[in-house]
């Protein structure tokens, strides 16, 4: 990161988590540890400020001393609109994202995720193994805020489809993978290690 780019990160903790009975994910304990913190630890040496985006009570990331920011609706439309509400919220131009259940995923990964976009000039960055994308995993430009915006008030949810008409440049971590890799259910949580 230079000097003159400002750069905030928003850790996505505002979902349903219908998989793991409507738990809040990001606060359930995997090998010592709140999921989010893995997230939490990994972003925070890159960006000058750092929010976390749920949709319950934020009195219970109080603790972690961040801003804590709710979608704009009430009615879990995904993660681009976790997106959208950071885009409103920081005060800068570059926008790093990461899921809060990731437990794998590096500062080394995010850092080399945050260079490709500075040195591509990309609008969108975003992680990939091999075919499969990484879609919550990126560095996106906040001036496409207004583009955002345009396409949730349309009805649409898909993130990978939003990428289409942006200037998109996929890092490709080959081997990789397993930084990227989340827990999405009960059963994951107590075995995936």
């Amino acid at each position: 990161m230079t000097s003159q780019t400002k750069v905030a990160g928003v850790i996505l903790a505002g979902g349903r988590a219908q998989r793991m009975n409507f738990e809040n994910k990001a606060l359930m304990y995997y090998q010592g540890e709140p999921l989010i913190a893995y997230s939490f630890s990994a972003m925070r040496p890159l960006v000058d400020e750092l929010f976390i985006n749920t949709n319950i009570d934020d009195a219970l990331y109080q603790t972690w001393g961040v801003g804590v920011i709710a979608d704009a609706t009430a009615d879990f439309t995904g993660p681009l609109a976790g997106i959208l509400a950071a885009m409103n919220a920081v005060c800068a131009d570059t926008l790093m994202v990461v899921p809060c259940d990731a437990p794998f995923i590096s500062t080394a990964h995010l850092e080399k995720l945050l260079l490709e976009h500075q040195l591509t000039h990309a609008e969108i960055t975003v992680a990939c193994c091999g075919e499969q994308v990484h879609s919550v995993f990126m560095v996106v430009n906040t001036a496409l805020k207004a583009s955002l915006e345009h396409y949730l008030v349309n009805g649409e949810r898909k993130v990978r489809r939003w990428f289409v008409g942006h200037q998109t440049h996929y890092v490709d971590f080959g081997e990789n993978a397993r930084g990227f890799e989340n827990i999405n259910t009960l059963d994951e949580l107590h075995t995936i290690l």
